[in-house]
């Protein structure tokens, strides 16, 4: 007996012949809901729970990073005084160094207005001197004016020699012009308060406000006895003497005359007039000249001097010797 005919159903089983039979079918041919149920049956289940974990990370990570607490804690008394004191150490010191350097810069100041004063005085002393001989000279020749116009109102005159003594000494005197740029400036700029020590203070006061005001006050005054000589001397035949004036020296301020030429003109020289009496007026106004000329001298060599010592003082106290 077949096994087939023992099959249930074997009746109605199709042969095996008249089935249809499965085609090879290559990998690439195969459909695309094959191919996907294949990569299915393989591939790993992706889980669904995953974007919840995602999510969880992310607040995880974001916890970690918390805001600043902007309530500080209350401070001591003790920082804040520490605060105050840095700060006032800084601000006392700023000062100090401002300070020091306002200092260093007045001194500095103060030195050069020294140097310049300095300078002021040395100049000062020279024209005291060339000033002073000068007028050494001038009342000598005055004097001897005044034993000529002696003679005259003795009737006795010697003209020419008159003419020579009155127009070479007794025109005019020779006067110091003092340098006081240094101390204007120093006063008119408020430094006078730079120099510290009261003496030296006090000598310059003396030196520029007392002996130099009574300098000029007791200078001579020309035109007094000018006025007097114009009445007694003629310039009628003194026409080179006026001459003269036309190229004055430029280093004496004077003219380059000979007064000797004066000494030996022919005919002799006139005066306007001979009266004893007008000459008498004369003589007293050349005499009083010639004490002023004296008077002014005296105070010449005292501001010599006082310029002198004014000049050792700051000298010393500014060690400027070698300057």
């Amino acid at each position: 007996m077949n096994k087939e005919e023992n099959l249930p159903g074997g009746e109605d089983r199709v042969p095996d012949e008249e089935l249809p039979q499965e085609q090879p079918v290559n990998e690439g041919s195969k459909g695309r809901a094959e191919m996907d149920e294949e990569f299915s049956s393989t591939a790993p289940v992706a889980k669904t729970e995953q974007p919840a974990i995602i999510n969880f990370q992310l607040e995880k990570d974001m916890e970690v990073h918390h805001h600043p607490d902007i309530h500080h804690k209350p401070k001591k008394w003790k920082d804040y005084f520490l605060e105050f004191l840095m700060i006032f150490l800084a601000v006392t010191m700023g000062f100090f160094a401002e300070s020091y350097r306002e200092h260093l810069s007045d001194k500095h100041r103060e030195k050069e207005y020294m140097k310049e004063i300095v300078a002021n005085l040395k100049y000062d002393t020279l024209r005291c001197s060339i000033n002073y001989t000068q007028n050494v000279l001038g009342a000598s020749g005055i004097d001897t004016l005044r034993n000529e116009i002696k003679k005259a109102i003795d009737g006795k005159a010697d003209v020419n020699k008159m003419y020579y003594f009155n127009f070479l000494y007794a025109r005019e005197s020779n006067q110091a012009a003092f340098n006081t740029t240094a101390i204007s400036e120093l006063k008119s700029s408020g430094s006078l308060r730079l120099i510290s020590n009261e003496k030296l203070i006090e000598h310059l006061a003396d030196y520029y406000e007392r002996k130099l005001f009574a300098a000029q006050t007791y200078i001579p005054d020309e035109k007094e006895i000018r006025n007097k000589e114009d009445e007694v001397f003629s310039m009628l035949n003194m026409d080179d003497y006026v001459t003269s004036f036309n190229n004055l020296d430029l280093s004496t301020y004077q003219s380059n005359y000979n007064f000797k030429d004066v000494l030996t003109v022919t005919p002799a020289l006139k005066l306007i007039t001979n009266n004893p009496k007008e000459l008498e007026k004369l003589y007293n106004d050349v005499t009083s000249f010639e004490l002023n000329i004296k008077r002014y001298n005296l105070w010449l060599s005292i501001c010599k001097k006082a310029a002198t010592e004014l000049i050792a003082e700051i000298q010393k106290k500014y060690h400027l010797e070698n300057e």
